[in-house]
């Protein structure tokens, strides 16, 4: 008998550790600490078609690479296509005063955001 309460106890431990943890992370866009939430939606409207340019160079930078002999002034273009996008992105993030830093925890991270 005490070993079955043990057994239900460690279980019910289990239980609500698991549930606490899936609680916290919650449904549809996550803001940081600090982050105005209307900010960030206007953010998203604004930044979307720059997104949305910049799944697509990615997408073509793949094709690039993907060719038995590669175009390696098309790929520079690409890059630097790409990485005038993602300034661009920061740059807005900035003057709307949410946090600008690529990636890492401290970071804008557009998809927890936006939610695309």
């Amino acid at each position: 008998m005490k070993k079955l309460m043990s057994i239900i106890a460690v279980a019910l431990v289990i239980a609500v550790f698991a549930s606490v943890s899936f609680a916290q992370r919650g449904m549809g866009p996550q803001y940081p600490a600090g982050v105005d939430p209307a900010k960030a939606q206007q953010y998203c409207k604004e930044v979307q078609p720059l997104y949305q340019k910049d799944l697509q160079l990615r997408g073509e930078l793949l094709t690039l690479w993907s060719q038995p002999n590669p175009d390696w002034n098309a790929i520079k273009q690409k890059e630097q296509e790409r990485a005038s996008l993602r300034v661009d992105m920061h740059k807005k993030a900035y003057e709307m005063g949410l946090p600008y830093t690529p990636g890492g925890k401290r970071g804008l991270n557009i998809r927890r955001i936006c939610g695309w």
